[in-house]
């Protein structure tokens, strides 16, 4: 994994610091709403296309990943669904994207992956649903 440094000073330093308390602090006040499924779906297929589209296929299709379209994962229960995208899976190029996304980005991508790519399970899931499932 490439690293780059940055060297800067310490006014630089700290507004960069605020810069991330500020979007974390956004990402929470986010997670404790619940989001309709047009924002659900828009945000997961953002999310989707940055870390899905290039293992599973622009139409869900698999490739490298296995195919989302049609699946047991994605047509199953949520809380598979929800262990593959948060703990990956051991011995496959599926990795774990819990430390990766924030609740509510885990929350939209699986929402758009059970009703995208033909799908249409009707499932929504919040980011308080995330949460949930990681303290289960």
């Amino acid at each position: 994994m490439p690293v780059e440094v940055h060297v800067v000073s310490q006014d630089e330093f700290d507004d960069w610091t605020a810069s991330k308390r500020g979007a974390a602090a956004a990402d929470a006040a986010l997670a404790a709403q619940e989001l309709s499924v047009d924002d659900l779906m828009a945000r997961g297929a953002d999310i989707y296309n940055a870390s899905c589209l290039a293992c599973h296929g622009a139409k869900g299709e698999g490739g490298l990943g296995n195919a989302i379209a049609g699946s047991a994962i994605a047509m199953g229960g949520v809380d598979s669904h929800l262990n593959v995208i948060v703990n990956g899976v051991a011995g496959t190029a599926m990795q774990a994207f819990g430390a990766q996304l924030s609740d509510v980005d885990v929350a939209a991508v699986t929402t758009y992956q059970r009703n995208a790519f033909g799908n249409n399970t009707g499932d929504v899931v919040q980011a308080s649903d995330v949460v949930s499932y990681k303290e289960g």
